[in-house]
């Protein structure tokens, strides 16, 4: 039997999507946007290559503890004031940000930034769910999906505009404006889920803990997302520092190289459903970490930019597969508990941690030698994941 979706209702969840996936990209941009700004930000206040991998370090230590405090807080509000509730946060956080004139204050501004952008992501998905129906449920998540991979193409590219018209910090206040403007402008129409959301059941989580299983999905995950998020966060310093580049040719080859991989995470899924999910994840681990050495290992040359827009294409595809073997972890009953407790730690270390990691090695060596090393890492995980058997897919 064909069900007939009124036009009215259809108009209605498309323009909730994209508007929730607007606010995404909103809250996603806000965190990466100080990746293309960095080499600025790192001259004017003259700090360190650490100290500069330390301000993505905040940013996750805010988001761990705001995904995980985020039930709690859907709990007592519900999921719409919670989405609104983070774009006040980001916008506020973005515009105190813009003043900070010591290192101090803008880790613990980047601190605030974090913790705001962490409550949209449980309550994001939880409206989407409540809007689409279940057979176009995947189609939902895609279209909200976009957000992120157009984040990472948009930062650069708005860092260059910022830095052509106005000071990065005057740039960050605009950005701030949108933000507040995106989260009043929801809270006041009729989009949105005002249902509640569930506390943590911490009985599971401490289950969920004693599983070697689980840690060992968190060591790939932290990996796969240095190779994605920390990657990019160091990129601007890798290009300018050790490769002379100017920040504006760095910022159109860092945007060039997300461009290409927009797509790409649908090859990732059609691959690991074919030929299996971890082998396939295994494989595009080693492949990353394998381009990710090779590209801090060739000189000023076409290899480089092949090497750099080439990277993030394999990156990006373990995802896919990867949420597909860590949904399918222990019973149905851990399945999306383990998502949502393996993300904030893996964003932890892979986007703070590692990044911070090779900013340290750039001050003793160089950001190359901090890629070589972090490259390498993922090259040993996805080699030693392709013979050591996580679960029966």
């Amino acid at each position: 039997m064909n069900v007939t979706v009124p036009q009215q209702h259809l108009s209605r969840v498309i323009s909730g999507l994209f508007f929730l996936a607007g606010l995404f990209f909103l809250n996603f941009t806000s965190r990466v946007i100080f990746s293309p700004l960095l080499p600025v930000i790192e001259q004017e206040m003259g700090i360190a290559h650490a100290q500069s991998g330390s301000l993505f370090l905040f940013i996750s230590v805010g988001y761990f503890f705001s995904v995980f405090s985020s039930g709690f807080v859907s709990a007592k509000i519900n999921h719409k004031r919670t989405i609104v509730l983070s774009s006040l946060t980001l916008g506020l956080a973005l515009f105190i940000l813009s003043g900070c004139k010591t290192l101090f204050t803008l880790q613990l501004g980047l601190l605030g930034l974090g913790l705001g952008a962490g409550i949209y992501f449980p309550s994001g998905l939880a409206t989407i769910a409540n809007l689409v129906a279940p057979a176009y449920l995947s189609r939902g998540m895609a279209i909200h999906e976009l957000a992120p991979n157009l984040g990472f193409v948009a930062a650069p590219l708005l860092c260059e505009l910022f830095l052509s018209f106005l000071p990065w910090r005057q740039g960050l206040t605009l950005l701030s404006i949108f933000i507040i403007g995106g989260g009043i402008s929801y809270a006041i129409s009729s989009h949105g889920s005002k249902e509640k959301g569930r506390a943590p059941d911490l009985s599971a989580s401490s289950t969920l803990f004693r599983m070697p299983i689980f840690w060992a999905m968190v060591v790939l995950f932290s990996l796969a997302i240095c190779s994605t998020l920390g990657i990019y966060s160091m990129a601007p310093l890798f290009l300018v520092h050790d490769h002379g580049m100017d920040s504006s040719k760095a910022n159109r080859l860092l945007a060039l190289s997300r461009v290409a991989a927009i797509l790409m995470p649908l090859a990732g899924g059609w691959f690991g459903d074919k030929f299996g999910k971890q082998q396939v994840m295994a494989i595009l681990l080693l492949l990353t970490g394998l381009l990710t050495a090779s590209m801090a290992m060739v000189g000023d040359n076409m290899w480089l930019i092949v090497l750099v827009v080439a990277q993030p294409l394999f990156a990006v595809c373990f995802f896919p597969p990867g949420f597909a073997v860590l949904s399918k972890l222990g019973s149905a009953q851990y399945g999306n508990l383990a998502v949502s407790l393996c993300l904030p730690i893996s964003f932890l270390i892979g986007g703070g941690l590692m990044p911070t990691l090779i900013g340290w090695i750039g001050d003793v060596y160089s950001i190359s030698a901090g890629f070589i090393l972090v490259g390498s890492m993922m090259a040993v995980a996805g080699g030693i994941s392709l013979f050591v058997t996580l679960m029966d897919l």
